[in-house]
């Protein structure tokens, strides 16, 4: 089950997300062989990411990015309103890599939160350094600075599951509930990560905040689809520029572009590639070409 789950506090300005991820995180997982150490932080990165996009209110999608990590090209996750989501990491299979731990994986590189809003057309950035701390500490530093109110998020890891709450105080006009939600975010701490997976939400809720009374919603669906396409593909290679694309043609006598998110694979024979010529419009999106 593939799902987020909203709640409230009853009579104290508090709102909660849960999620968890199942199949949908063992499709993305696996695309590709990923070392132990860089599937976690893509999972985190996407569980996050879910969490952030169910946070606010947006016709268009969340990507997350963490850049500038040695050995590590990219990590990138997508999740839109409607929890249409994909992930992937780019990197060179080698013998550093492969002997790098969570720990390494953190010490240096950025987040990067980039809202990308259809209702105005913008794209609305955030870049957070990671700083040696694992990406949930991250997230709740970004959040305390950003919204300027009390968060907490908690993500609990395994190989084929990954669970995730996230907590936020809303307006407190007056102050007039401060001790209750402190109250709530100091209990919301004790949550151990073997609850957070071990628990059903309504019991977690019902033994961490056991003298409250909590309201939730129903269950959002997540699912897994990627936005990948033929017409996608050829602006891309429109954008690379004809005598480019006519050369390698040449060459090879064939283009063979696979996406990074879903490893569907797109091939160009030269009389295809005069067909993409014709059409002349720009939407390029994440792909690797491999030349066949």
């Amino acid at each position: 089950m593939n799902y987020i789950r909203k709640f409230v506090f009853d009579n104290i300005p508090v709102k909660g997300v849960f999620v968890e991820l199942t199949d949908v995180w063992t499709k993305i997982a696996q695309q590709k062989q990923y070392t132990p150490s860089i599937k976690q932080l893509l999972g985190e990165l996407l569980t996050a990411n879910i969490l952030f996009t169910s946070n606010i209110k947006l016709d268009g999608k969340i990507v997350t990015q963490i850049h500038e990590i040695p050995n590590l090209d990219l990590v990138v996750s997508e999740c839109s309103n409607q929890y249409k989501v994909r992930a992937t990491a780019k990197y060179k299979e080698d013998s550093i890599i492969a002997s790098l731990n969570y720990t390494d994986i953190v010490k240096s590189g950025r987040l990067v939160i980039s809202i990308d809003s259809n209702s105005d057309g913008k794209l609305y950035q955030s870049i957070v350094e990671l700083a040696n701390k694992e990406l949930a500490v991250i997230i709740n530093d970004y959040m305390k600075q950003s919204e300027q109110l009390n968060s907490l998020v908690l993500i609990s890891y395994t190989e084929n599951r990954i669970v995730g709450l996230m907590l936020q105080q809303l307006p407190d006009i007056d102050n007039l509930h401060e001790n209750n939600i402190e109250q709530i975010f100091l209990l919301a701490k004790t949550i151990k990560q073997h609850e957070l997976l071990d628990f059903k939400l309504e019991v977690l809720l019902s033994k961490v905040f056991a003298t409250e009374n909590v309201v939730l919603y129903e269950k959002e669906i997540v699912v897994f689809e990627c936005s990948c396409s033929n017409e996608k593909v050829a602006n891309m290679l429109r954008a690379i520029g004809i005598e480019e694309v006519m050369s390698i043609i040449t060459e090879d006598k064939v283009i063979a572009v696979t996406c990074d998110f879903c490893n569907t694979e797109y091939k160009y024979l030269e009389q295809d590639i005069q067909v993409v010529f014709n059409n002349l419009t720009i939407d390029q999106e994440c792909v690797s070409t491999e030349i066949n």
